[in-house]
């Protein structure tokens, strides 16, 4: 395994836990259970009966598991999530035996367990005399995530990595990127006037860490490319074209509200929003990936993706 490889499965790992929601992250978090621990069991409700209270379990280890996983617009999920722990707890010994260990397991998307939830499932533990109740954060699934084998990691992300270094582009595959992105910014007229500042100034200033920082001057050597083809595009297109880019830069920034490695984040989700959606061969993908590196680089170096010095900080 390269060295660049535990960070890439870090990075694409926590991509897919601030996109996954209800049913989505339930499948997620039984994926990864599955493998970390075989005797752990996904519940699905049935009927009338419903799952009482349980979304997985281990059942020698009387350990019963209750997932929470909002929507990442959602707010004031602090006070549902509460409500949900201490509601489906109670569901439990109706249904269930043996419970003896508890864990509420909440997509916090990184930000940690809320202080009251917390504090509730340390009061139920004493209330219940349970050998463990408390929450189940997306750290320590990240972890347990990390503590797979490479095949099991890439079976639960459910596509290819991108490959260590950014590799040569096929011309191919970035004028299909090219023209489908022109197709859907045609109507787009807003025009921007920033003034480029220095490469390494803004990655400086955006926090982005090493191995991508190396991915986006791998990619700018290539930069002419992308160049070529703007040159053949009128003026009002080439702007809508970078207001476009720009426009899921602002995305990435909802997808993503922040976090110490958000900046990182923010890069492989424009890279995969870039990518065209539906079902690609591995090959596709191999080909497009590199293609969106380049386009994205091209738009870093213009402040259309990431911020200018000039400007506050987002995240």
């Amino acid at each position: 395994m390269t060295a660049n490889r535990p960070f890439l499965f870090r990075v694409f790992f926590k991509l897919r836990v601030h996109e996954a929601h209800g049913d989505a992250f339930q499948k997620l978090f039984s994926h990864v259970m599955q493998y970390a621990d075989p005797r752990f069991e996904a519940i699905q409700p049935y009927g009338n009966w419903g799952d009482g209270g349980n979304d997985g379990w281990i059942e020698e280890d009387g350990h019963y598991f209750q997932l929470y996983g909002p929507r990442p617009t959602s707010k004031g999920t602090a006070p549902v999530a509460l409500k949900k722990a201490l509601d489906d707890y109670e569901k439990l010994p109706l249904k269930w035996k043996n419970v003896r260990r508890f864990s509420f397991v909440f997509n916090d998307r990184f930000d940690g367990t809320p202080a009251p939830v917390a504090s509730a499932l340390q009061d139920l533990k004493l209330k219940k005399k349970l050998d463990s109740a408390g929450a189940y954060s997306m750290q320590m699934l990240l972890a347990t995530f990390m503590g797979l084998t490479e095949e099991q990691r890439q079976d639960v992300l459910g596509a290819a990595l991108p490959d260590d270094e950014v590799q040569l582009i096929e011309q191919a595959a970035l004028g299909e990127l090219l023209t489908s992105l022109t197709a859907v910014s045609a109507a787009r007229t807003y025009f921007l006037n920033e003034t480029a500042p220095d490469f390494e100034a803004k990655i400086v200033f955006n926090g982005l860490s090493q191995a991508v920082s190396h991915r986006l001057r791998s990619a700018s050597y290539q930069v002419s490319i992308v160049d070529e083809f703007l040159g053949t595009q009128d003026a009002g297109t080439r702007q809508a074209l970078a207001q476009q880019i720009h426009g899921y830069y602002l995305e990435s920034q909802d997808a993503i509200p922040g976090g110490e490695d958000a900046p990182d984040e923010r890069y492989f989700w424009l890279v995969e929003r870039l990518v065209p959606s539906g079902s690609l061969s591995t090959l596709q993908t191999a080909a497009f990936r590199p293609a969106a590196e380049l386009i994205l680089a091209k738009y870093f170096e213009t402040c259309d993706a990431y911020e200018h010095p000039d400007s506050n900080p987002s995240a």
